[in-house]
């Protein structure tokens, strides 16, 4: 490869005429600027050879790449998956200073068993992975049922804000003074309908035909009609929609997870079209019962969970040993997720919409790992089977066979599928206090207090 330099400087060529003065100065202006560029660019030939050494060896690499993965290098994504492209970990970044204490008194949460805390448990029984080897997180016991060994990013959201932690909505002797969680594990966004009739389902999906974002919709309007709005009119109703924070959670992990589970012919645009039509839809449903304030989370990469990573074949993974193909549909759903919000945001101008960019938070942690206190970036805590994964579909965590690592706080994933509660708290400082929301939380907590120009 050759790389032609332009021309920053003219040439210089002797003339033999009578010295003037204006020209001696710019002769020796000249002069110096050439020793300056000679030197700095003898600095930076080393550099050169080894950047073009980089690109030769990444080249060598890139040819033993299946090309379906090289596609996926290049397709167009959000910001973060360019960390994820990048052989050199992300720079970490700064914190902001915004104190959210007393900006919101009650929060409303939506979305799958990553913010479920035990509707799914109320409902039909449902019993979360077994929380071993963990004293009772610092805040106090937390209520209900979690897939965690202890605080999900909900409940951090809850601490930054010092409202109470969110009860599940299905919980009968709940008090709701905080808000309430309307969650549910294994929901999709998707009809349940849809899976009956598309024949969709997975093996480890706790039910065989799941809860949507509907059933939520509807919980919701009842929680209205029982206690926020009861006895109020409309205006009085919004009003109080719009000193809540509202938060939706991960949706669409599940309905993703039954088309890699089945061997059903739909198709995966025609299924992220419609689970982000589901999503948006609920947003908006939000919005014009007055909400003002919302969140509304991305999907991790589910590719590099040691459910997939078990079941993907070595020539499927990518740099990071994770599941291509899954990644790809997941930042094919985050990336028409980012979009929609954007026209919903164009519509809905005195509102604040913003993304939790869970996957660029994801990769920032799992490329700094050992900088956020971590030992183990994909194993998982609990499970069975030893190996790199420590997880087997036929023991779970909970189940018999399985086993709890000393250490949660050391490991990112808790039972192959979620995540531990150190892995949770470093998300939520992420996302509340770094920056990694789109806008940022800070500017969506200055907005709520009117001192921010968005």
């Amino acid at each position: 490869m050759l790389i032609q330099w332009p021309s920053c400087f003219p040439e210089t060529r002797e003339v033999h005429t009578r010295p003037h003065p204006k020209r001696e100065r710019t002769s020796s202006i000249n002069a110096s600027l050439h020793h300056l560029v000679d030197k700095n660019i003898k600095k930076l030939i080393p550099q050169l050879s080894k950047n073009m050494a980089n690109l030769t060896y990444l080249f060598l690499q890139m040819n033993q790449i299946p090309f379906f993965i090289l596609l996926l290098s290049f397709s167009p994504s959000s910001a973060t998956y360019e960390n994820r492209k990048t052989l050199t970990p992300p720079p970490l970044p700064q914190p902001s200073q915004t104190d959210y204490k007393g900006c919101f008194s009650k929060v409303y949460a939506f979305g799958d068993s990553y913010t479920d805390t035990g509707n799914a448990h109320f409902t039909d029984g449902f019993q979360p992975m077994l929380q071993q080897g963990r004293s009772p997180p610092p805040s106090g016991n937390l209520p209900g049922y979690r897939q965690c060994d202890g605080r999900l990013v909900i409940d951090y959201l809850c601490e930054y804000l010092s409202v109470p932690h969110l009860s599940a909505y299905k919980n009968s002797s709940a008090q709701f003074s905080g808000g309430a969680n309307f969650a549910i594990a294994g929901s999709t966004a998707l009809s349940s309908d849809f899976f009956t009739q598309s024949r969709l389902g997975h093996s480890l999906m706790w039910k065989q035909n799941p809860e949507s974002c509907q059933t939520q919709i509807d919980w919701f309007q009842k929680y209205l009609a029982d206690y926020d709005c009861k006895g109020k009119d409309e205006a009085a109703c919004k009003g109080e929609m719009a000193n809540t924070l509202f938060w939706v959670g991960e949706m669409g992990g599940n309905d993703y997870a039954r088309l890699y589970g089945s061997s059903s012919t739909v198709h995966s645009r025609h299924l992220t079209r419609q689970a982000v039509r589901n999503v948006c839809g609920l947003v908006r449903r939000l919005l014009d019962n007055g909400a003002r304030y919302i969140v509304v989370q991305g999907l991790p990469p589910a590719g590099c969970l040691p459910v997939q990573v078990s079941s993907c074949p070595s020539n499927e993974r990518d740099q990071f040993g994770c599941s291509a193909k899954v990644n790809s549909l997941i930042m094919a759903h985050n990336d028409l997720l980012q979009k929609k919000l954007e026209e919903l945001r164009q519509r809905y101008h005195d509102c604040m919409i913003i993304y939790a960019d869970y996957w660029s938070a994801y990769i920032t942690i799992q490329s700094n790992y050992k900088q956020y206190q971590f030992e183990e970036p994909v194993k998982a805590c609990c499970g069975a089977g030893e190996g790199p994964l420590n997880f087997d579909t036929n023991h779970l965590c909970g189940s018999t066979g399985s086993s709890t690592c000393k250490d949660s706080n050391k490991y990112i994933n808790w039972d192959g599928v979620h995540f531990t509660e150190a892995m949770h708290q470093h998300l939520s400082d992420l996302f509340f206090n770094q920056n990694y929301c789109k806008p940022s939380f800070a500017e969506l907590i200055k907005k709520k207090r009117g001192t921010s120009g968005y």
